[in-house]
């Protein structure tokens, strides 16, 4: 987890913090670190052990004292089936009423998770899957995702990796995900997929991310 600390971190160099709620987010985002390398940036993916929506939500907030940008990933099946969607909303509005952690804090939702991403890189779909087998049923109908495991292994280990995997077809998850919108609270049971807004955020949004 982040230290704590009021002072920022980073002297002439935009920080960020980014905390994930499972492993498959980090290992992604160790690769997206390797292969982009964003200049004058630094990322720290969080991992959070255990920790309830509650203790991730102080932490997001915690980080936004320490780092420049504070981003929260969500994938919302979880919540869902916790049955916490109350909270989460709160949670948002809690940012969005404050100046200044609406200036700090970013909450990026999958909806239904990370693989959702995963799919528009290789289908333009608002299609809503209940969880997350279900998306990885439609990905592996897909050539580069045809034999998607959620394991290291095929994360970080396989050859190619899974942002190999994906880099060629990232302009396009880019545009599919920005059709799809945002987190509406009113209406769920929506496919969408946030983490456009990552790349967004450390300006990898450009035609330089598929060379």
């Amino acid at each position: 987890m982040t230290r704590s600390s009021n002072k920022r971190k980073g002297v002439g160099r935009k920080t960020y913090a980014i905390l994930v709620d499972g492993e498959t987010e980090k290992w992604y985002l160790d690769k997206l670190r390797s292969y982009e390398n964003p200049s004058g940036i630094i990322i720290k993916p969080d991992l959070p052990s255990k920790k309830s929506l509650q203790e991730q939500f102080e932490a997001v907030k915690q980080n936004a004292l320490v780092y420049d940008v504070s981003i929260w990933i969500v994938d919302l099946d979880v919540v869902l089936s916790e049955k916490q969607e109350n909270t989460f909303n709160n949670y948002l509005s809690e940012i969005s009423g404050n100046k200044s952690l609406q200036q700090r804090i970013y909450v990026l939702v999958n909806t239904p998770s990370l693989e959702f991403w995963f799919l528009l890189h290789v289908e333009d779909t608002g299609k809503y899957y209940p969880d997350c087998a279900s998306v990885i049923a439609a990905l592996r109908k897909h050539h580069p995702l045809k034999d998607y495991t959620k394991s290291e292994k095929y994360f970080i280990r396989s050859n190619p990796d899974i942002y190999a995997r994906l880099r060629p077809y990232l302009l396009d998850a880019l545009r599919f995900s920005r059709k799809r919108g945002h987190y509406d609270p009113l209406n769920p049971k929506k496919g969408i997929a946030e983490l456009y807004r990552l790349f967004e955020l450390l300006g990898l949004d450009k035609e330089k991310t598929k060379q």
